[in-house]
């Protein structure tokens, strides 16, 4: 037995057909789709507050784009459109912005974690998704840019940005009017297994749940729930850095959504990969701006040791190539530190686990999952169920070399 523990002998589980662990993205999602079978009993178990804490760690905006150096992504992307267009309709609501998306910096053959310009320019053009090819003048004219006169940039016209907190409020509403229930600010505290077919699992409010059917979706947290079925995944957490800066009012409608890529540079500890977002809706002035790239030091395997206080090396790098590259920076108003699960081919996990086919796992999100809220929940949701699933995972295998 896994996991044992007698006091949970003196009450009886409560049924569920399917127990999600994590309230999340991938979570939620998953609970959207399953919500729309009426007949089965569905939980979610939540550490934290739904909503608000995700988007208070990693802010409201995210991208969405086609502009993937991996054909597989872009038509991951392509797909996950078509189910968040899907969602508006049937909402009447609006979760996406299309506002542009321009890649921009040095052009060389290696690929980063976010891919390159050289490999989305030729998976656009092998696609006929619409783009710009620009140099350093046209960019400069255009945007409020200081871009040095090496660079280049591509600008796919139909990439935009999601509405986080609209869109995790929707799925979780969705959900609960349809049945699925709740526990918020309730974790799992341990996970026994008597046998393959019979799992138990007891949350630290004491609740015991007797689930068919289990969905781990729960980020940096995966390998300590791992550990209740003896098993782990090579994944690291990055704590990576993100705030909000004010621009110069003459300069807000000069900001678009970018990314840059310049070559790491050891010496300095500079990573090299950095983004932005336009200006906020909620306050024109505000802009989102990032770091995607994390020092050694500040990786970790367990959020145990996560370090959640921006460092000021960081914090100086960041500020640094803002005021060196774009035009209008004023002050830093906030600065965060979120915890981003990494593989090492840095593709998601999307699986069964093999020696519990009926637990379902989602890992690996990488800073990269949100754009593709509605696939991945609604693949989830597919492989619970035992139905034909709407787009090939293989990628996405939990047996790949790199995770072991």
């Amino acid at each position: 037995m896994l996991g044992t523990n007698s006091s949970v002998n003196s009450q009886l589980p409560i049924k569920v057909d399917v127990l999600i662990i994590g309230g999340g993205m991938a979570g939620l999602s998953t609970a959207y789709y399953l919500s729309q079978y009426s007949h089965l009993k569905t939980v979610v178990l939540e550490a934290n507050r739904i909503g608000n804490s995700y988007c208070s760690s990693y802010g409201e905006e995210r991208m969405y784009r086609r502009m993937y150096s991996s054909e597989y992504l872009s038509d991951l992307q392509e797909k996950s459109l078509q189910e968040w267009r899907l969602i508006e309709a049937k909402h009447n609501c609006q979760l996406l912005r299309e506002n542009g998306l321009l890649f921009y910096g040095e052009v060389w053959q290696e690929e980063t974690i976010e891919g390159s310009i050289l490999g989305a320019k030729r998976v656009m053009e092998q696609k006929n998704i619409p783009f710009e090819e620009l140099d350093a003048t046209a960019m400069a004219e255009r945007w409020a840019m200081k871009p040095r006169s090496d660079f280049i940039g591509l600008y796919e016209m139909t990439a935009g940005m999601v509405w986080a907190y609209k869109a995790l409020q929707l799925f979780h509403q969705e959900a609960k009017a349809k049945g699925v229930t709740f526990y918020q600010e309730e974790a799992v505290d341990t996970i026994l297994v008597s046998e393959p077919e019979r799992i138990i699992v007891k949350s630290t409010k004491g609740r015991l749940f007797a689930p068919t059917k289990i969905v781990l979706a729960a980020g940096a947290w995966t390998n300590e729930l791992l550990h209740h079925f003896q098993q782990s995944l090579d994944l690291e957490i990055w704590s990576m850095l993100w705030g909000y800066y004010r621009i110069e009012t003459r300069e807000q409608e000069h900001f678009p959504q970018w990314f840059c890529f310049q070559k790491d540079n050891p010496k300095t500890g500079d990573g090299g990969l950095y983004y932005g977002f336009p200006c906020n809706d909620h306050d024109s002035s505000l802009i989102k701006v990032g770091i995607d790239w994390c020092p050694p030091e500040y990786r970790t395997r367990t959020m145990k040791d996560f370090k959640r206080e921006p460092d000021p090396k960081l914090a100086q790098l960041l500020d640094r190539f803002l005021r060196h590259n774009w035009r209008g920076i004023n002050e830093c108003l906030s600065l965060h530190c979120c915890p981003y699960t990494m593989t090492k081919d840095t593709l998601f996990v999307l699986d069964r686990l093999p020696s519990f086919p009926q637990v379902t796992i989602f890992t690996g999100g990488s800073g990269q999952a949100f754009k593709f809220a509605p696939i991945l929940g609604k693949l989830l949701s597919e492989l619970v169920l035992e139905q034909e699933l709407s787009f090939d995972i293989t990628p996405f295998n939990i047996q790949r070399v790199q995770l072991n």
